[in-house]
């Protein structure tokens, strides 16, 4: 009976063992698997330069670009899923395309057009004499009404009506709405007799305006009795407003000299203008310490030494030329780690310009370690850093 128990527990610890060796094994090979997978490299697309607002990306907007999967952020999007989408707002050279950046053509022309406050009406690029395909949404035009006279043989004209600061608020092509005059669309064309698609730029049909009734039926009375549509474009911002007269019960009448108090002036401020500046560390460099072992380390001859190694902080910020973040505000303060509850590492100015290494979830690492926090700074190209160094703002 003795030796029946001694059999089983030797069993037992045996299956212990053996489960225990089995599991290490498994989860050495499943780390493996992990560390093999970060280290993968994964095919990322790229902008091949600066791409503007409402684009259709073509295959020449695309570049291809390899980094660590560890390193990726989002999920990267195919050839597929790029191509024929259209940017709702600036992508920059070597930026990597996103989803949240790219339109599909439907939801642009679901887009609303600006709000109008009179009444909107449509008139055809036709009807004028001298229509402006370069206007864009949101800029203002007089329309001028002019009939043709005749002196002398000599031919005359003579302006019946003008309606002024009338706001452009869109366009139509074949009746869909458009936010510029052009837009690049798939035309299908005839060419050696065969029937292709190509991408062209499409004027609109016409505009759409923001027009007091009023005035347009003044328009188009006008226009009925054979007189010429012309318009201009204007700068609306540098209109002069017209200033209403007050009204005569708020005029206050001082009978007195001796009653004027005199009220002393407001000082105004100026703003204050912030100059393009590169980044500098607040702590040049930092030191890593190294262990340096002489001999065999078994042997009891064996010596160990500790060597300080000075690391140049804004040596390795100069290194970096194709990831750039500005600040936006006055203030701008500078973490330790991405949180905002961890210390204050630095402080710099608005419009200083900050290289950094890369951008996890909210927050951006900057070259010297350090991290900042999205909703105060913005990217930069490497153009704009080159254009706005010694420029004020």
């Amino acid at each position: 009976m003795q030796l029946n128990k001694q059999l089983v527990i030797i069993v037992v610890l045996a299956s212990f063992l053996i489960s225990s060796v089995v599991t290490a094994l498994y989860f050495y090979k499943k780390n493996k698997e992990i560390v093999n997978t970060k280290s993968e490299m994964v095919t990322l697309y790229i902008a091949k330069e600066d791409i503007q607002p409402n684009t259709l990306i073509q295959t020449k907007h695309l570049a291809q670009t390899q980094i660590a999967r560890q390193y990726v952020l989002n999920t990267p999007l195919t050839m597929k899923e790029i191509l024929g989408k259209y940017t709702n707002e600036r992508i920059y050279k070597h930026e990597v395309f996103l989803k949240q950046k790219l339109d599909t053509k439907l939801k642009q022309e679901k887009k609303k057009i600006l709000p109008f406050n009179k009444s909107a009406y449509n008139m055809k690029f036709a009807l004028f004499q001298n229509p402006n395909l370069a206007l864009q949404q949101g800029e203002y035009i007089n329309i001028i009404s002019v009939y043709p006279k005749t002196a002398d043989k000599k031919p005359d004209f003579s302006v019946q009506y003008i309606a002024p600061k009338i706001k452009v608020i869109g366009f139509l092509r074949q009746g869909k709405y458009e936010s510029q005059t052009f837009t690049k669309q798939k035309v299908t064309k005839v060419i050696n007799k065969k029937r292709v698609e190509v991408i062209e730029e499409v004027k609109a049909d016409e505009m759409i305006l923001d027009i007091d009734l009023d005035v347009l039926t003044k328009l188009v009375r006008d226009y009925n009795r054979g007189r010429q549509l012309w318009m201009t474009k204007i700068n609306h911002t540098d209109e002069p407003e017209i200033k209403e007269e007050p009204k005569k019960e708020e005029i206050k009448i001082i009978a007195k000299v001796e009653d004027v108090v005199k009220i002393p002036k407001k000082k105004v401020i100026k703003p204050i203008k912030y100059k393009y500046e590169m980044y500098t560390a607040k702590d040049s460099s930092f030191t890593r310490v190294a262990r340096i072992d002489y001999g065999n380390s078994a042997s009891e001859n064996s010596k160990t030494k500790a060597v300080n190694i000075k690391v140049d902080k804004n040596r390795i910020c100069s290194n970096i030329d194709d990831k750039f973040i500005v600040a936006n505000v006055a203030k701008l303060n500078i973490r330790s780690s991405n949180s905002l509850q961890s210390a204050i590492a630095n402080k710099v100015k608005k419009n200083t310009i900050i290289p950094y290494i890369m951008k996890v979830e909210d927050w951006y690492k900057i070259c010297d370690g350090n991290y900042v926090h999205k909703s105060v700074v913005k990217e930069f190209s490497p153009e704009q850093v080159k254009n706005k160094l010694g420029k004020y703002e």
